[in-house]
């Protein structure tokens, strides 16, 4: 008896601490805790990085089905018209990333 007596002494003094005891096969807090879904970021770097591959080799692929003459023209006739084609202009100007991944592309294209 004075071993049970221990045992509910401890508890108590466990549980005033704000720690809880659960039996197994319970469902109890920890459960919920871990099954809690986590709160998400605005923007993982990954989505980030894969978007800006994903410009860079579309941009690369009209450069060198264009050519280098053709695709400067209609960059430039972006940048002669409105804010939203002005900053597509400045996206889309060739970089030298863009001309060496069209250097590669263009023998695929051809």
């Amino acid at each position: 008896m004075k071993n049970f007596e221990q045992r509910l002494a401890r508890i108590d003094k466990i549980h005033k601490a704000g720690g809880a005891f659960e039996s197994s096969g319970t469902l109890g807090r920890a459960y919920f805790d871990a099954t809690r879904p986590r709160r998400r970021r605005g923007v993982s770097l990954r989505a980030l990085a894969f978007l800006f591959a994903a410009a860079l080799l579309f941009k690369a692929a009209i450069l060198a089905q264009l050519g280098q003459d053709g695709y400067a023209e209609r960059v430039a006739a972006l940048a002669n018209g409105s804010v939203f084609e002005q900053a597509g202009a400045w996206v889309l100007q060739a970089d030298p990333a863009t001309l060496k991944l069209a250097g590669f592309i263009q023998p695929i294209l051809r």
